[in-house]
């Protein structure tokens, strides 16, 4: 068996590393395959691989890379595990050489490219029936969503857009809409405080609209941090730190998984409280499931 470098890592076509591992590209436009982030899930294509210059760049976290750096967040190792990985499969590979041309200014490009992608020009009241008809389909009413999300109106590539728009706390959005899951620039978690030594901690505001929802009352007695993208989840250990409890509604899938194990690794103590929902995805998939039950269950509780 052949033992790769670096360089040769380097050198593996990232699609057919994609294809190899169950990957398919949504759509391609010239040298650029558009996929559904291997990363994280989601149902519109964000994540890039440029098959000319063999790099990638995931729109949705705002960070991309050669070879080596996706393989490495893939299988989430170090640069040594993913050599000695690469090598035990080195003749699944045939080896690409880039275009001279460097990393570091493509890469700017594209985080370029993904900041002028969204562009915002204007925040209003939440009124579109069209938006709030899709709210009302994953089981939130109205009165709960104005309370925390607002109408925003943005263009991309010169064609504008609406969607339900929900503010993290460096001021950019998550935007949903029933067409449309992305998020202007900057991306961040969103941090509600009500003055309290517990939080809840949840990976998307559909989830926490979910839970103000199966409440029936305008706040829970906690604080609520929001990650937006369980990759965010680093900017939000000061905060957790300064919590005497830590309530999680994580979604029951690997990320969420990966996720509560990482707060151990921080030394965040945490209660799961995740039981109400364990047969389903996440907090909104059990909310859809019971619209037509009375079925509210205790939050924040061991």
């Amino acid at each position: 068996m052949k033992n790769i470098n670096c360089r040769e890592a380097r050198q593996i076509p990232i699609a057919d590393y994609l294809k190899k591992l169950g990957f398919s590209p949504a759509y391609t436009r010239g040298n650029d395959f558009w996929y559904c982030s291997p990363l994280r899930e989601e149902n519109h294509a964000s994540f890039k691989v440029n098959t000319k210059l063999n790099i990638w760049y995931d729109h949705g976290i705002g960070e991309g890379g050669t070879m080596i750096d996706l393989g490495i967040k893939l299988h989430e190792c170090s640069i040594e595990e993913l050599l000695k990985k690469l090598s035990s499969d080195e003749r699944s590979f045939s080896f690409h050489q880039p275009k001279l041309m460097s990393d570091l200014n493509y890469l700017n490009n594209l985080k370029q490219e993904e900041e002028s992608r969204i562009i915002i020009y204007k925040v209003a009241e939440l009124k579109s029936s069209a938006l709030t008809g899709y709210l009302d389909q994953r089981g939130i009413s109205q009165d709960t969503a104005k309370r925390y999300c607002k109408e925003v109106s943005f263009t991309i590539k010169d064609k504008s857009y609406r969607a339900i728009g929900f503010e993290n706390r460096s001021g950019g959005y998550e935007l949903r809409s029933g067409w449309f899951k992305g998020s202007s620039s900057p991306k961040d978690i969103t941090f509600l405080n009500n003055g309290s030594k517990s939080v809840c901690l949840v990976e998307g505001f559909i989830d926490f609209l979910s839970l103000l929802q199966l409440k029936k009352q305008a706040h829970l007695d906690t604080n609520f941090l929001i990650l937006n993208s369980v990759n965010l989840l680093s900017k939000s250990i000061d905060l957790l730190q300064k919590h005497q409890e830590v309530f999680l509604y994580l979604d029951n899938d690997k990320a969420g998984k990966e996720t509560a194990e990482k707060l151990k690794r921080y030394g965040i103590e945490s209660i799961d409280s995740s039981g109400f929902y364990q047969r389903f995805k996440d907090i909104n998939e059990y909310l859809v499931a019971q619209k037509d039950k009375l079925m509210t269950p205790s939050f924040c509780r061991r």
